[in-house]
């Protein structure tokens, strides 16, 4: 299917509308991608305001897209978990913050295909160097990436649970030329569409998804076997 982007949406209530059709249990979730957006929608920095978005009939996940393409990162093990082991149904998407009014963030919003996204990150991800922690109490402590457990270990004996962490990569060069060329390709390929018309369709295959279901459960046990010896022939 080719991909889409919905230019310049209000990106909570856009994700809210995909969630509320995709997603059946921990809604919760939401609260905290939310929190997260609006936090990353005041950066200065760019890096921020690009993230990745998946939502799954068991709860939603938002992750910054630069610590994605980072090899062994929280982010980077989430994105891969739910295409490497399970049957989990994910939608995917990738997400472009650009400027806030009051509480609505505006931004674009691009379909992903989720399961092509995985399997060429091992390609195109990058080792991590060191590792910057930052406290609560405004302590910060860069570390190489392969000591971070003994450091956080030892430091939150003084400055408590750490408040956030900030990866970096053996080569920042080679990593801000990956995330150029993921962005340029993603605009290039992506045909400009409607979150409304989106919306509709994703509601329009739950309900055919439930339709069917109902449909089965329904059908009289000599049925269903009938239904089986057919699908054997």
């Amino acid at each position: 299917m080719t991909p889409q982007v919905f230019r310049d949406v209000d990106i909570l209530a856009s994700l809210a509308g995909i969630m509320d059709q995709h997603t059946k249990y921990y809604k919760d979730d939401f609260d905290l991608d939310k929190s997260i957006i609006h936090a990353l929608s005041r950066s200065s920095d760019e890096n921020d305001r690009r993230l990745i978005w998946l939502c799954r009939p068991l709860g939603t996940h938002c992750l910054r897209e630069r610590d994605v393409f980072l090899e062994g990162t929280h982010e980077n093990s989430v994105f891969r978990f739910y295409h490497e082991q399970t049957k989990d149904n994910v939608l995917a998407y990738a997400i472009h913050l650009k400027d806030t009014d009051g509480s609505i963030v505006k931004g674009d919003i691009y379909t992903l295909d989720y399961a092509q996204e995985v399997e060429r990150l091992p390609l195109v991800s990058c080792p991590i160097e060191q590792v910057t922690i930052y406290y609560p109490d405004g302590n910060e402590f860069t570390v190489p990436y392969k000591s971070m457990r003994g450091a956080v270990n030892e430091l939150s004996k003084v400055h408590g649970d750490p408040a956030s962490f900030r990866y970096h990569p053996e080569s920042e060069a080679e990593l801000g030329m990956i995330l150029r060329r993921v962005h340029c390709n993603r605009d290039r390929r992506a045909n400009r569409g409607s979150i409304d018309l989106y919306l509709e369709n994703l509601r329009g295959g739950s309900l055919r998804g439930e339709l069917k279901k109902a449909k089965t459960e329904v059908q009289s046990p000599a049925q269903k076997a009938a239904k089986k010896d057919q699908q054997s022939l």
